[in-house]
Order: structure tokens, then C-alpha cells, then sequence
């Protein structure tokens, strides 16, 4: 009853004074909001598709060049549409119906927006849109529902979520399952390939290195000389503790050894380096800062999470294994649950609920192969449009609900016109949507905004 009295509740504003307090024209205001998110649109893919483009490690052919210019004139057609779309169908629906509703405010138009914006994007890139929305959403959601008081905060429920999907994933990791899946990828990169259930042993022998003999230099011999002593203990663990019931192609130790120290290099490197882009001012004006960053214990939790998780998942393996004599797709289950723990070390509400919603959507592909689900035809269309109109209705709303990182994308890719927004209009809804505002501006400098008029 509650919520049916919000959704009949109505209040007589113009968007003029709700939507677009600083230009009077709905036109002038949707126009000036296009502009804004070409621009900041364009700024976004380019880095992104242009980073992907670099992470292959080699000369990019003109067919990639061409290729990868289309993609981002594409993607920004479809981000720009969800802006400009936004704002022109606040402004419609006021016209066609007369007065605002909690739902006309924010939720219904940007259904209808994100609806013909991801109809732009390309097919292959509608799934991981998807994705990621209906990632930030349930965050969101959950925010709501504690903030409302209807669901209470389990203690280390992360950990609860990101251990009982990433020990489903992996149990499905080792049967059978479609290799050209990202998340598989990703596991095959952090677990090793020799987990996977079709994995052949390799019959290879461990060689022993030939030491080379030269008249370098001081610094070149000692470089030599650690080359080759790294060779020698590198051969003497890959005969250390063998067994014929384990997949890989050296002993145990080696294996552990060599994928624990390899990942917490990797994401040691990837936290360094994100923190010194975010950083780089500062590191600029005070070049010492650098050795700061990499010495700080947040530089390294990324590092020891998933240098843990490859170390203690292969721990338990090799140990079960041997237990047991054999090898099965069983022993993943307490490898996984024990390696899960390592997330305490790098807990992120972003990598639990991705984890998630990646085992619900492979168990929901699973189930519709064996008969057990229906076919819902465009589900990730509709998924997409219906997390982003959650999204929206908090931004506008109930902003402080909303993931830090998501308010910041919003207000560069709309110029910052969302943060000016005229909430004290939307006080019927009983959601204190201006102080909320307030709230998160006072946290986050606010994007100030430049008025086209035409």
C-alpha cells in the first residue's frame, strides 16, 4: 500500500524548473546535454578500445585500425543517445502526461532511452553492457533496501557471495563448458590450464641448464650470473615432488611455486600502476612519492589475493589428489571454498557480484540446454534497460545509494547537469532526494556546467 501511494502520488512542476533548471528550452537543454556527451563519450572509448588494442603486444593491421574507428564512433552513438534520450524523455512524457510521477521522473524514461541507445550498440557488446549494469544495480538495490531498513548487513556476506560462485565456476571449469567464455579465461589464467577437464599431461623433462662462459662486462656477468642461477633452482623444483596422478608436467612444487609468485607480480604491477595514473600530479611535483606507492600496503592486496588464491587452489589440489590417487572435478570444491578466502585480502563488492551474476548466467544457459529453463529471447536488452533505469531513479533520487565511481561517470558524461538537477521538487516522494544531493556533492567536487544555447 505503501508503495502504491508513492506511485499515484503526482507533483506540478515543469521540467523546466525539474529537469533543466538552467535553460527554460527543453531543446536547448537536450541539445547542450548531447554536445556534453559526444564529447566526454568519445574521450572514454577512445582510451578504452585504444588500451585494448595496445594489450595485444603487437602492430595493430589497418583492417584493426578501421575496425577499432568504428567501434568507437559506435559505441559513442550509443552512449550519447542514452544521454540526449534521457533528458528528451523526461521532457515528453511531462508533456504527455501532464505532471511527474516517482516513475516519470527517472525510471520510465530511462527505460525508454536505454532501450533505443543499446539497439545502437553492437550484438557482441550488449552482454557485457549488461553485465555490468545489472552489476552496479544490484549494489545499488541492496543500498536501498538497508537504507529503507528491510534488509539487514551479513557480516562478511561478500566473501559468502564471491566463495560460493567462484567454487561453482570453477567446479564448472573442470566438466564441461564453453572454452570461448571471458570468465573461463580468466580462471584458465589464474588456476592454470592443466585444471581444466580435458587437459592433457605434456610427457616433457625438466633440462638442465647450460651455464655460458663469457667476458662481459661486471654488471652483464652479474646479470648472467642471476639468469643462470634462477635456471638451476627453476630445474631443481620441477623434479622436486612428482606424482603421476596430478595434470601438470612438473613436480608439485613448481607448480605452486611458479603461479603464486607469477600472479602476485602481475597484480602487484596492475596496482602500482592504476595508482600511479590516479596519482601522476603528485607523483609529478614530488617524484619520491612513487617509492611511497609501492611500498604501501594497498599496493600489494591485489598481489597477495590472487598470488593467494592460485597458491592455496593448487595447494589443495595436489594434496587431495594424492589423497585420493586419482584426479576428479571434485577436489575443486574445498580447493575453491579455501582459496576463496584469500578475497579478504582484496574485498571488492564489484568482483563478488560479477562472480555472481556470471554463475547465475551459466547456470541459467546450463538449465535452458537441459530443457529446465525457458527461452527469454533479448534478456540481455532487457536486463540492460531495466539496471540502468534502477540506476537512474537513484541518481536522481536517492544519489548517496548510488556506487561513487557510477555518480562520477554520470556527471562527466552529462557535463555535470545531473548534480544540477532541482531535487526540492521530488520532496513529495518522501525520499529527502535534495539532502541526499547534498550529501554526495559535499563528497564529490561538482562538474561545473557550460550552457549551449541555440
Amino acid at each position: 500500500m505503501v508503495v502504491a501511494s508513492k506511485i499515484l502520488k503526482t507533483i506540478d512542476t515543469s521540467c523546466h524548473e525539474f529537469m533543466h533548471p538552467w535553460v527554460s528550452s527543453c531543446c536547448d537543454a537536450s541539445a547542450g546535454l548531447l554536445i556534453h556527451s559526444i564529447q566526454a563519450s568519445f574521450r572514454i572509448y577512445v582510451t578504452t578500445y585504444m588500451l585494448t588494442l595496445l594489450m595485444k603486444g603487437r602492430k595493430p593491421t589497418k583492417k584493426e585500425l578501421k575496425r577499432t574507428l568504428l567501434s568507437i564512433l559506435q559505441s559513442t552513438a550509443f552512449l550519447s543517445c542514452h544521454a540526449f534520450g534521457f533528458s528528451s524523455a523526461v521532457c515528453l512524457l511531462r508533456r504527455l502526461f501532464g505532471k511527474f510521477n516517482v516513475l516519470s521522473v527517472a525510471f520510465l524514461p530511462c527505460f525508454l532511452s536505454s532501450l533505443v541507445a543499446i539497439l545502437i550498440e553492437r550484438p557482441s557488446r550488449r552482454g557485457l553492457l549488461s553485465l555490468y549494469v545489472t552489476n552496479v544495480a544490484s549494489e545499488t538495490f541492496y543500498n536501498m533496501m538497508v537504507n529503507r531498513g528491510i534488509i539487514k548487513p551479513i557480516p562478511y556476506g561478500d566473501l559468502f557471495i564471491f566463495g560460493s560462485s567462484i567454487t561453482l565456476l570453477l567446479y564448472f571449469f573442470r566438466g564441461q563448458h564453453n572454452k570461448t567464455d571471458s570468465i573461463y579465461s580468466l580462471l584458465r589464467f589464474v588456476v592454470g590450464p592443466s585444471e581444466e577437464n580435458d587437459y592433457a599431461k605434456p610427457l616433457l623433462s625438466p633440462q638442465t641448464p647450460q651455464l655460458e662462459k663469457s667476458n662481459q662486462d661486471t654488471i652483464r656477468q652479474a646479470i648472467t650470473d642471476i639468469r643462470q642461477a634462477y635456471c638451476t633452482i627453476d630445474s631443481e623444483l620441477k623434479i622436486i615432488w612428482t606424482s603421476d596422478v596430478c595434470p601438470h608436467a612438473y613436480g608439485c612444487l613448481h607448480y605452486i611455486l611458479s603461479s603464486g609468485t607469477r600472479l602476485f607480480l602481475v597484480g602487484y604491477t596492475l596496482q602500482l600502476s592504476l595508482k600511479s595514473l590516479l596519482q601522476a600530479n603528485r607523483i609529478l611535483r614530488k617524484p619520491s612519492y612513487i617509492f611511497k606507492l609501492m611500498i604501501s600496503p594497498d599496493t600489494f592486496s591485489l598481489g597477495a589475493f590472487l598470488g593467494g588464491f592460485s597458491s592455496i587452489y593448487r595447494i589443495v589440489s595436489c594434496v587431495m589428489r594424492r589423497l585420493l590417487g586419482k584426479d576428479s572435478k571434485y577436489i575443486c570444491i574445498p580447493a575453491g571454498s579455501l582459496a576463496s578466502l584469500t578475497f579478504c585480502l582484496y574485498r571488492n563488492n564489484t568482483i563478488a557480484l560479477y562472480v555472481m551474476l556470471k554463475t547465475l548466467q551459466i547456470m541459467y544457459i546450463k538449465g535452458f540446454s537441459n530443457g529446465l529453463f525457458p527461452d527469454l529471447p533479448q534478456a540481455n536488452v532487457f536486463f540492460h534497460c531495466f539496471s540502468t533505469a534502477i540506476l537512474f531513479h537513484a541518481a536522481i533520487l536517492e544519489p548517496h545509494n548510488l556506487r561513487p565511481s557510477y555518480w562520477k561517470f554520470l556527471q562527466s558524461v552529462s557535463g555535470g547537469s545531473i548534480g544540477l538537477m532541482d531535487r526540492h521538487c521530488l520532496e513529495t516522494f518522501g525520499l529527502k532526494s535534495s539532502e541526499s544531493l547534498e550529501r554526495v556533492l559535499k563528497k564529490y567536487k561538482p562538474v561545473p556546467l557550460q550552457v549551449f544555447k541555440f
